[in-house]
């Protein structure tokens, strides 16, 4: 009786498999490369080099750049809403939180989400387009209701809760302008100055 060949063991991967990119990890990676440069510069080619995989590897996680795209879109506005949410919860009070958030927001520099956006929504489905807003909302909503929550206790005045989070948004995305960064010696200073006139207003004390 000849000796039976070994048998290989099924379903074990190969080494270059094992060390591959997880989909989890293309989509940080991703996000990355489109929230520094946009929608329309960043190739599927690009991103996989980043990953250290092939393009074909990428196709096997992504149909296409545009479902990629929506992902990392997603999973960065759901870390940023919970990361806002735990910061906020555990802030001493919300207006010094505020400020952390603004320091941390402005400390890197990314394009305006509102020009990622127009510059990509043709090459997006509907059900694409509005998963992003969907996610985008949830997290305006958590800004929402802690600035409702402050007008409760008297410590804000009272106003449209979710149009304060839209407002304070944008005015955020001044760190990534030139000339008012240049305005300050430090990102933290730059912070201070936006929350400070976000919290205050425009009227004499």
């Amino acid at each position: 009786m000849k000796n039976a060949r070994p048998t290989k063991a099924l379903g074990r991967p190969k080494r270059s498999e094992q060390d591959a990119p997880t989909r989890d990890t293309i989509i940080q990676i991703a996000s990355r490369l489109f929230l520094e440069n946009g929608y329309e510069p960043i190739s599927l080619n690009q991103i996989a080099v980043q990953c250290g995989m092939t393009k074909a590897s990428l196709y096997y996680h992504f149909a296409n750049k545009a479902e990629l795209f929506t992902e990392s879109l997603i999973w960065m506005l759901t870390r940023a809403r919970m990361s806002t949410e735990k910061l906020l919860h555990e802030a001493s009070d919300l207006k010094s939180g505020l400020e952390t958030l603004a320091i941390i927001k402005m400390s890197t520099q990314h394009m305006d989400f509102e020009s990622i956006m127009r510059e990509s929504s043709s090459n997006l489905t509907e059900e694409q387009l509005t998963r992003i807003r969907e996610t985008e909302h949830n997290l305006h909503d958590v800004l929402a209701i802690h600035f409702q929550a402050a007008m409760d206790k008297g410590h804000m005045r009272q106003a449209n809760p979710l149009l304060l989070a839209h407002t304070l948004s944008a005015m955020l995305m001044l760190g990534n302008r030139q000339e008012p960064a240049d305005l300050f010696e430090s990102v933290p200073e730059l912070a201070k100055a936006i929350i400070d006139l976000f919290w205050n207003g425009v009227t004499p004390e």
